[in-house]
């Protein structure tokens, strides 16, 4: 029996180019992509379009696609009905003129000895995915986005600093409050640290701590463990600790709790929705979409991603750590930490070495606090010891008002 599924991504934007502390440009776009997937007799086809489209068109299109019998031996999602949406103010040109320049106006005044460049925009995303099966799931986000390059006037840097957030709904005051907890650390210099540091990460999303992930995103996948050449190989589900007691890390598919979709992109909605990949220490699950379980013979977890235009493939989406203390200072000695805040590059090798430059860091006292800055300077450790021994845990306090996510504290050498 033959199964149609359509699947559509729209998005729209509104961004406003700043240069020099002054807005430069406005720019709006919208764009939306069509795809049909036709499966029958465990084969598919697929068909594609940008902007308005004939779906029957399509479907006509993807049907005649199954010629190149491109394996398909699972079974489409069935009925299911689900529309989730994390919706902040919608803001039109206009409004988002008044945001920025008021934004723009207090960072002038607050800081007369450094420009600021970048913008602000308000993002809209929707996800849809329908079946003549019953399966209708519809996902929505619309978020705004101030994030700013910051330049001390005479620096011969490209980029000295940078500060950003992103949320529902954005207000001047509360986001000045960022701009200027940072901004004040960011200008007293203190003296550098050496050796083996307690170091905190901004969540797990971010930039600066993205290559923690790495080796997580890369060998946790399918494809990589089933076809034996994983570093992980063997250990998933071995019952072993192989990192921290207390490291729990997961896929976050909750809408309560997190922006984030609650269906992958082949239109599986897991129960329970979020996926634990690390819990007590202990690997847990592989990213296998139901196409990649059938080829490399792992279960299929519900992680299927990719353009609207491809068959899906396996990968996590947002990964999130789960707390282990309420707020930052709990994680924190009387010497307090280096909060890593912007890292220009870095790697990870196959035997899960780190380095990490680092050009901004910024020093916290015991009670979380950034209170200087610290010179650039290179991070290096261990993927088994950074989530092993030297581990200390996760806040449940949010990096900043609009953030969703903890704070992450480990050890490593600087």
């Amino acid at each position: 029996m033959s199964t149609r599924e359509i699947v559509r991504a729209e998005s729209s934007s509104i961004k406003l180019g700043v240069v020099d502390s002054q807005i430069a440009s406005v720019r709006t776009q919208t764009e939306e992509q069509t795809a049909v997937r036709f499966i029958d007799d465990g084969h598919v086809g697929v068909a594609s379009a940008v902007g308005q489209t004939d779906v029957d068109e399509l479907t006509k299109a993807a049907r005649e696609a199954l010629l190149f019998e491109i394996p398909f031996p699972v079974e489409p999602e069935g009925r299911r009905t689900l529309s989730t949406e994390h919706v902040g103010d919608e803001h039109d040109v206009a409004s988002l003129l008044q945001l920025t320049d008021q934004v723009l106006g207090a960072l002038r005044s607050s800081y007369p000895n450094y420009v600021f460049s970048h913008g602000v925009e308000q993002n809209s995303l929707a996800w849809h995915i329908e079946s003549d099966a019953g399966l209708d799931l519809h996902y929505r986000r619309v978020t705004t986005q101030a994030a700013f390059i910051v330049k001390e006037k005479g620096s011969g840097n490209i980029i000295d600093t940078f500060v950003g957030v992103d949320g529902l709904s954005l207000d001047v005051d509360t986001v000045m409050g960022v701009f200027h907890e940072h901004m004040r650390a960011y200008g007293q210099i203190v003296e550098p640290r050496t050796g083996r540091q307690r170091v905190i990460f901004p969540g797990l999303s971010g930039m600066a701590s993205s290559n923690l992930l790495q080796l997580f995103r890369s060998d946790l996948t399918a494809r990589s463990y089933g076809s034996g050449a994983s570093v992980f190989s063997g250990k998933v589900g071995d019952g072993d600790r192989h990192f921290h007691p207390s490291l729990h890390l997961y896929e976050a598919r909750d809408p309560a709790l997190h922006r984030v979709c609650p269906f992958d992109m082949e239109g599986v909605v897991r129960h329970p929705l979020n996926l634990d990949i690390v819990r007590d220490g202990r690997l847990c699950a592989l990213a296998a979409s139901k196409r990649d379980s059938q080829r490399f013979g792992v279960p299929a977890t519900g992680t299927a991603i990719g353009d609207v235009a491809q068959l899906p493939t396996s990968g996590f989406g947002r990964i999130v750590g789960a707390p282990t203390a309420e707020g930052l200072a709990d994680l924190l000695d009387d010497e307090g930490g280096l909060l890593v805040w912007f890292v220009a590059g870095g790697d990870t090798t196959r035997v899960g070495d780190m380095a990490l430059p680092a050009q901004v860091v910024l020093a916290v006292d015991g009670d979380g606090v950034p209170i200087g800055r610290v010179p650039g300077c290179t991070l290096k450790g261990n993927l088994s010891e950074v989530f092993g021994d030297d581990f200390v845990g996760i806040s449940n306090q949010a990096v900043d008002p609009f953030s969703d996510e903890g704070f992450l504290v480990t050890h490593m050498t600087i």
